[in-house]
């Protein structure tokens, strides 16, 4: 935060002065001026702080995504790879094939979820 109590209290307390040498039909427009500046800091205050609890509260990558949204991107990766990869699986090996296939794409695919959660 750029101001501290001490300037905070310089300030207003110069605004109060200014307020006695210009006299009461000025009144409204320094205390106008007093709220704006409270109202300020209180806002920078209220941002500073839901900024600290956001990066507190951050589980997602490294890109900014959040974690859900990347195991949901890893999933359909998975799919859309297990599909000719069965096939060619099974092709090749018949059922065995097919089975060391899901079972590499289960492995990768707990293996990547797993680093995710660190």
């Amino acid at each position: 935060m750029t101001n501290n109590p001490p300037r905070q209290q310089e300030e207003i307390a110069a605004a109060l002065r200014a307020s006695r040498e210009l006299g009461p039909e000025y009144d409204e427009a320094m205390a106008a001026s007093l709220v704006e500046r409270v109202d300020d800091t209180i806002e920078e205050r209220v941002k500073h702080h839901v900024a600290r609890q956001a990066g507190a509260n951050d589980t997602g990558s490294s890109r900014g995504l959040p974690a859900n949204n990347v195991r949901m991107v890893l999933s359909l990766v998975c799919l859309g790879i297990s599909i000719p990869s069965t096939a060619i699986g099974a092709a090749m090996a018949g059922a065995g094939g097919m089975f060391i296939v899901w079972a590499g794409l289960i492995a990768f695919y707990l293996i990547s979820v797993s680093g995710l959660r660190r």
